[in-house]
């Protein structure tokens, strides 16, 4: 059987099952929509736990009267602690313009002197970002007599060790619930359609038609469904993500937007749906006829 056939056939199966069609094409696109949406929060759910970790750093606040060589040689012996990564060194002075910048009103104001001390900024690897070695960084930090007091974002750490292994559970369970339930709705939807052309497939098989000039057709017919169903998720998702992220990325945080990679995982899954789903439709009904 020659390709004109099966495309003669499948434009006859397009237009006398329109509304049928149709209402495949949506379901695959609510199927798409519903995983690019899924994954679009996962991604970025999984971005902002990694900012707040990137954002934990450890102030050593110095005592006052250390001469610049007796800072740069803390400096030295805090470097080879394990994991650490930078310092930073804060003098008073730029403590109070810090202070200034953030509450918008000068140190000196408020007090006769400067009562802000120097301070080490210490940034770790992030292997090393959590609250069991940063304790013992904080030890070894605390034993140097240079230094008065150790502070870091505690309660950010908890958060996150808290939290990681929750959301990677409820990533996962909901990725299985939606490809799982994607599938049963889009497959039953496509039953029902070529459940409709039941009387098309019995007089094909009475007329000795072969079962694969049947079943071609409608593979091509889910092709097009999946094909196009996901094209229009993607536009609708890009639509909606780019909207979002122009009202409500800033500075700190900026959403990751869906690339060409992405755009193509979600058309191949809305592809495979409409094609699969025809595939299995007609060949159970091919043996049960």
């Amino acid at each position: 059987m020659n390709a004109s056939y099966y495309f003669r056939e499948f434009f006859r199966y397009l237009k006398t099952a329109k509304s049928a069609v149709l209402t495949s094409i949506v379901v695959i696109s609510l199927a798409v929509l519903l995983l690019g949406v899924y994954l679009t929060i996962s991604l970025n759910s999984v971005k902002v736990l990694k900012l707040i970790r990137d954002k934990v750093e450890i102030d050593a606040y110095l005592n006052d009267g250390l001469s610049q060589a007796e800072v740069s040689k803390l400096i030295s012996e805090i470097k080879s602690i394990g994991g650490v990564k930078t310092i930073t060194y804060i003098s008073k002075e730029e403590a109070a313009k810090i202070f200034e910048q953030d509450f918008g009103e000068d140190i000196l104001e408020v007090f006769d002197h400067n009562p802000l001390p120097a301070s080490l900024k210490i940034n770790l690897y992030d292997e090393y970002k959590t609250i069991d070695r940063i304790e013992k960084i904080k030890a070894e930090l605390l034993a140097f007599r240079q230094i008065n007091d150790v502070v870091y974002a505690q309660k950010n750490l908890e958060i996150i060790e808290r939290n990681t292994s929750s959301l990677i559970f409820l990533n996962l369970s909901l990725l299985v619930i939606i490809a799982v339930s994607s599938v049963f709705l889009v497959g039953n939807t496509i039953r029902l359609m070529i459940e409709s052309k039941k009387d098309t497939i019995i007089i094909m098989k009475l007329i000795g038609a072969a079962k694969e000039t049947i079943r071609i057709p409608f593979i091509m017919e889910g092709f097009f469904q999946g094909f196009t169903g996901s094209l229009i998720a993607v536009a609708i998702l890009q639509l909606f993500l780019n909207y979002f992220y122009s009202a409500y990325s800033n500075s700190d945080f900026s959403f990751s937007v869906i690339d060409f990679r992405f755009i193509v995982l979600l058309i191949l899954f809305g592809t495979l749906l409409g094609t699969s789903g025809s595939a299995f439709s007609v060949r159970k009904y091919l043996k049960f006829s």
